[in-house]
């Protein structure tokens, strides 16, 4: 069949430019017929040999939606992510309704971003199916995040898309810092332990590529990268709860682990729309989720056109759905620098003012108050709360050689102060108790 330059139909509303990539599907020719014979409501540019000639013919403009085969080999969340970005909608074409395992392929494709899903058996309906999906709008990952989808609603000839249901989440809380080594693991694991220490449930995601450490702080030293793992199911929309579960390593009462990235070469393996879906099943999945970020920001906007993910992809998706945002840098004068520098560009980039800015490692040698410390934060972020941990290497090196968190191994200065930070991010967790506290509740 002849195709169409987009300038022959690209203007007018009533023609919808599609592109159609079946793969070795028996349904290909019967497809082909009714949009040739749709009165030029759908106008085919071209019959895809696979799913690289669907990428590539995407990538230059020239239709709006994209019929393929839920079987077509690759079809994965990047590539309907790389198509939606193209301005693209897709529509899966699955198995027909009743078959085994139709209704969990169709829940797939969905968490795979495609904008509708139309069983085998719904093809006479397969313009307007079409034409409502060019109606759609465009959200590039936007399909992702349904690793606990609602139940999907259908109506003849609209194929099926995810229902807008509002499901509870957790709370995201993102540690960030500058470039260095200030703490930012030390406080993630701090307040996720103090956290699930009051019986809140946590995940704690290591997300830094540039090399996390969140696994050997706390003598998980196995090969296997949780990240990775995750990531691969969500690409392949898989992922859910129960799958996230099995693949987090369980580290304490109520706390969980997802490992971070057994080498820093390998960051590539996670994508952008992976690793969205990831926060969110993490967080339908516990009710805090603590992430360690890398210290790198981007502002340079996704290509569409570029396969391979952004190294910083991560620490922005992390920083961007954070409902709250703790940057970490040490008292010293190279880390106070840093920290102001680093504070500009997160404002910059996020148009938003941290929560929460943690200076840690602080004593009175520095030559300088707190008050001093405050005085120079608010001048950049005027409405974060500063607080201070202290110079405590000794509980700090206590924890790590014994492969704990602060709670585990005892009461000292750092652990009431991180415990005080827990208390401020997470609502309903009360404060450790002090050993006065402790003292004078055993003398009543």
């Amino acid at each position: 069949m002849s195709t169409a330059p987009l300038g022959s139909f690209g203007g007018t509303p009533d023609r919808v430019p599609a592109l159609v990539a079946a793969g070795a599907a028996a349904w290909e020719a019967s497809v082909l017929d009714k949009l040739s014979g749709s009165a030029h409501q759908v106008v085919l540019v071209k019959r895809c040999l696979d799913l690289t000639d669907l990428l590539a013919t995407a990538a230059n403009g020239t239709a709006s939606v994209a019929l393929v085969s839920h079987q077509l080999p690759g079809l994965d969340g990047d590539s309907v992510d790389r198509l939606t970005r193209a301005g693209v909608r897709v529509v899966a074409v699955t198995a027909p309704a009743g078959a085994i395992g139709a209704e969990a392929e169709d829940q797939r494709m969905l968490r795979l971003g495609v904008a509708r899903v139309l069983p085998e058996s719904g093809l006479d309906d397969v313009v307007t199916c079409v034409r409502d999906a060019a109606r759609a709008p465009l959200e590039p990952g936007g399909g992702l995040g349904l690793a606990v989808a609602p139940p999907a609603t259908s109506s003849p000839g609209h194929g099926t898309q995810a229902a807008a249901a509002p499901r509870p989440t957790g709370r995201l809380v993102t540690v960030w810092g500058p470039t260095g080594a200030p703490g930012r693991t030390t406080v993630a694991i701090g307040i996720a332990a103090e956290a699930a220490s009051r019986g809140v449930p946590v995940t704690l995601l290591d997300a830094d590529p540039y090399g996390g450490a969140v696994a050997q702080h706390l003598a998980v030293l196995d090969d296997a990268s949780g990240l990775l793992a995750a990531a691969r199911a969500a690409n392949a929309g898989t992922l859910d709860t129960d799958r996230l579960s099995g693949l987090a390593r369980t580290v304490g009462p109520c706390l969980r682990l997802v490992s971070g990235l057994p080498r820093p070469d390998r960051w590539p393996e996670v994508r952008a729309q992976a690793f969205a879906e990831l926060l969110d099943t993490a967080r339908a999945l516990d009710d805090l989720v603590v992430v360690d970020a890398g210290f790198g920001l981007s502002r340079d906007p996704l290509d569409p056109f570029d396969p391979l993910p952004q190294r910083d992809a991560m620490t922005m998706a992390a920083l961007e759905t954070a409902d709250d945002v703790v940057v970490v840098a040490s008292a010293d004068p190279v880390g106070l620098t840093r920290l102001a520098r680093g504070l500009l560009d997160l404002v910059d980039v996020l148009r938003n003012e941290p929560s929460l800015v943690v200076v840690n490692r602080m004593r009175p040698g520095l030559g300088w108050a707190p008050r001093d410390v405050v005085d120079m934060v608010s001048r950049v972020a005027p409405t974060a709360t500063v607080l201070f941990l202290p110079d405590d290497r000794a509980a700090a090196d206590r924890a790590m050689v014994a492969g704990q968190t602060l709670p585990e191994s005892g009461d000292s200065g750092l652990r009431r102060a991180m415990a005080d930070l827990a208390t401020r991010l997470v609502p309903g967790v009360d404060a450790a108790p002090g050993p006065r506290r402790r003292r004078r509740a055993l003398r009543r």
